[in-house]
């Protein structure tokens, strides 16, 4: 098991600058973050999170502290040849209309070569290991070359949320993303209403899509933002599955709607782009759909907002003319009302002066005659 060659080293200290510090132990970590917050601003223990956990409490030097399992809050574990390498991100959200602050955090081992442990077991021993060890699944948004994670967590309507999805194991696996749904909080059971993001065990809606897979136990896609709850805290609630490469029942699929073919698409063999056909009604339940490993993710909090550069030419014209709509209206305005006192003023003269300002008024000479 990789527990029993993992030797810690060191009690990693990091401080990534004056308001973080972090200490790793063997398997927990211990955590404290103060936000660099505006003046006007008061800091609230419960819009902080590691991964997808809340602080253990609030100091009293207004410092968030965080003593939490690396085995919890979504930690994304990275074994190397010589390390084995902890990282989630630290976010905290400073309310509506106001941007994340994020701090990215790990936790780095070394794996001291030990040739005489290693020789100590079998390889029946070895295998029973193998067979023993908890798969770590991991599923975490990215910047925009996959090569790290996303600089920032609110994201343009209509953009691409790049996502990554992995399982971390020794055996030859491969991973799928059988249902994804997005809600406005981390427990799905406090929402009434979801947003489908995957469906029939694997079918990518939104018009978004996977990408070619790195290797088999990763998989990668790029969902179009959304329009769901603008504004607001989104969490993507997945089911990841993991299934044996080499195994003759895997049925696990995953499809997505390519536009230039109008048709829906397997990833791993287009050739079998039949068992997409399903996508767009039901897909039928499958007897060794339940084979496999699975685990379930909570991706987030991220958020989406309106692109309000992203607009057409008349729609810029149109509201550049609704905002010079009050000078031109107070002018209207002026005026018509001008026109309005000169009309009145014409005819009250006319009325009163030029005709002698009565009803019955007749000339001098019609008076004349009478007599």
């Amino acid at each position: 098991m990789i527990s029993s060659c993992l030797l810690v080293m060191f009690v990693a200290s990091v401080r990534a600058q004056s308001d973080l510090s972090v200490d790793c132990s063997s398997d927990a970590v211990a955590v404290s973050w103060r936000p660099r917050l505006d003046i006007s601003e008061k800091l609230d223990l419960s819009r902080a999170l590691l991964g997808n956990c809340p602080p253990s409490f609030l100091g009293s030097d207004e410092t968030l502290r965080f003593y939490v399992s690396l085995r919890d809050c979504g930690f994304h574990k990275r074994v190397s040849v010589k390390n084995v390498m902890y990282s989630s991100v630290l976010v905290y959200d400073r309310g509506p209309g106001l941007s994340f602050i994020s701090q990215p955090l790990r936790c780095v081992y070394d794996l001291p070569p030990e040739p005489d442990m290693m020789t100590a077991f079998s390889p029946e021993d070895e295998e029973l290991d193998a067979a023993e060890e908890e798969m770590t699944f991991c599923m975490e948004l990215m910047n925009s070359d996959f090569s790290g994670p996303a600089p920032s967590l609110t994201f343009k309507l209509g953009s691409s949320i790049p996502i990554r999805a992995e399982v971390d194991s020794h055996g030859s696996l491969l991973m799928f993303l059988e249902k994804c749904v997005a809600s406005t909080d981390s427990d799905i059971s406090r929402v009434s209403q979801v947003h489908p993001i995957i469906s029939n065990s694997g079918c990518l809606m939104e018009n978004s899509t996977f990408l070619p897979r790195r290797v088999p136990a990763e998989i990668r896609l790029h969902l179009k933002a959304f329009k769901f709850a603008l504004g607001e805290k989104i969490f993507l609630h997945c089911d990841l599955m993991a299934r044996d490469i080499h195994s003759m029942m895997v049925n696990g699929k995953a499809c997505h709607f390519v536009k230039e073919s109008n048709r829906w698409e397997l990833l791993d063999d287009p050739s079998q782009s039949s068992v997409c056909s399903c996508c767009e009604t039901t897909c039928p339940w499958r007897p060794d759909m339940t084979s496999g490993v699975s685990a379930r993710k909570v991706l987030g909090p991220l958020i989406i907002v309106e692109d309000k550069s992203d607009r057409s030419l008349d729609t810029q014209v149109f509201e550049e003319g609704l905002s010079k709509s009050p000078v031109w209206l107070l002018v209207t305005l002026v005026t018509s009302l001008l026109l309005t006192v000169t009309v009145v003023l014409a005819v009250s003269y006319y009325l009163c002066v030029w005709r002698g300002g009565r009803m019955g008024y007749r000339p001098r000479r019609d008076l004349l005659t009478k007599r």
